[in-house]
């Protein structure tokens, strides 16, 4: 994590009066531990919502569920490289946009309910490089206009986004070069899933960070963060260097065993395959989706009652 977007974000967070943790303030002290509930509960519809993890790796599923439960709708996402998160806000009706580079199911294809939906226009989409959106997302986090750089001159990507001008062909006036500026991309709040966090917020991914989840937490006026497990700060400050995300970037911590299944969450546990595979088949007829999604994804009450219906063990005492 940069300096540079560390002070931005800091910047950002002091200029809220709500926000105190970041100038030292009382909220240094108080729990962030939350229920997956309570947690989604926070997000209004309508919110800019960036999703971590990469494509079947680390993605916040417990987090997406929940809002599909609560039936969130006209969410933008933000997602670099993305699979079963998007696909199941789509199929949950909770979105209205996505911003992405690629939301697929790596050799099953492109994520079934997404692609439907962008089809038929029920789902509007706006296709970025994967360097092009982290680029908008870090002019967020430092707080400029627009982030320059020269990926994307010459290519049709810049086309796609003429009419907006969020990504766009620019000429420097002293030398004469050509660039493309990405305009700053604000994220209400980002999601993400890592392996450890105390109650302070202090967060830790195992071994190391996932792709780009840091930018999405940078940019983001807040952060949600589902985790394995719960552990005692003493975890952190007896290795401050394995600590991902201090807690002044992390607002809520919400326990979630198994939190990414169906994806993967390493080096702990892989990608369920026979769950992509059955979910790819059963959005081939809309009527058997229907209750495959009811059945197994929004139907099941609490998260561990939906591990239970897809036969996950948890390794969590009962």
């Amino acid at each position: 994590m940069s300096g540079a977007a560390v002070m931005g974000r800091i910047v950002r967070r002091a200029a809220s009066t709500t926000r105190t943790e970041a100038r030292g303030g009382p909220e240094d002290s108080m729990s962030k531990i939350t229920t997956l509930e309570q947690a989604a509960a926070s997000i209004p519809d309508g919110s800019t919502v960036a999703i971590g993890g990469l494509s079947m790796n680390s993605a916040p599923m417990a987090l997406v569920r929940e809002l599909v439960r609560q039936e969130k709708r006209d969410l933008d996402l933000v997602a670099i490289v993305a699979g079963m998160a998007v696909d199941w806000l789509v199929a949950g009706g909770c979105v209205r946009r996505v911003m992405s580079g690629l939301v697929s199911f790596e050799g099953l294809g492109l994520a079934p309910n997404f692609r439907a939906a962008v089809q038929s226009g029920q789902v509007a989409i706006e296709e970025y490089s994967e360097h092009l959106l982290v680029c908008r997302l870090q002019a967020q986090s430092y707080n400029l206009p627009f982030m320059p750089t020269k990926a994307g001159l010459g290519t049709d990507v810049l086309g796609l986004h003429a009419a907006s001008g969020t990504v766009r062909e620019e000429k420097d006036g002293p030398t004469g070069e050509h660039y493309v500026a990405c305009t700053r991309l604000p994220v209400d709040v980002a999601l993400v899933h890592a392996h450890e966090a105390d109650d302070r917020g202090n967060t830790r991914v195992n071994p190391k960070l996932v792709w780009m989840d840091n930018e999405i937490v940078n940019a983001a006026t807040r952060t949600v963060a589902s985790v394995e497990r719960v552990v005692g700060t003493k975890a952190f400050t007896a290795e401050p260097e394995r600590t991902t995300y201090p807690r002044f970037v992390i607002d809520t911590v919400a326990p979630a065993p198994q939190g990414a299944y169906p994806c993967s969450c390493f080096p702990e546990y892989s990608h369920d395959s026979d769950f992509f595979m059955a979910y790819s088949q059963a959005a081939s007829d809309r009527e058997t989706f229907t209750q495959f999604f009811q059945e197994r994804v929004a139907g099941p009450e609490t998260w561990e009652d939906f591990l239970v219906v897809n036969n996950v063990a948890t390794g969590v005492p009962a």
